[in-house]
């Protein structure tokens, strides 16, 4: 995997939260590996609409 050179952050509510940890623990991972794969996958399905 690629090194991490940047950071992104954004705010959610409390609520979107707990639904986030809860998700990757049930996937055992990070909060941040989980959010990170869903927006590549995003962002990969875009751009191949793009094409």
């Amino acid at each position: 995997m690629a090194k991490t050179e940047t950071q992104v952050s954004f705010r959610v509510t409390n609520e979107f939260k707990e639904r986030l940890e809860a998700q990757a623990d049930r996937e055992r991972r990070s909060v941040a590996n989980m959010v990170r794969n869903v927006v590549e996958d995003y962002l990969r399905e875009k751009e191949k609409e793009a094409e």
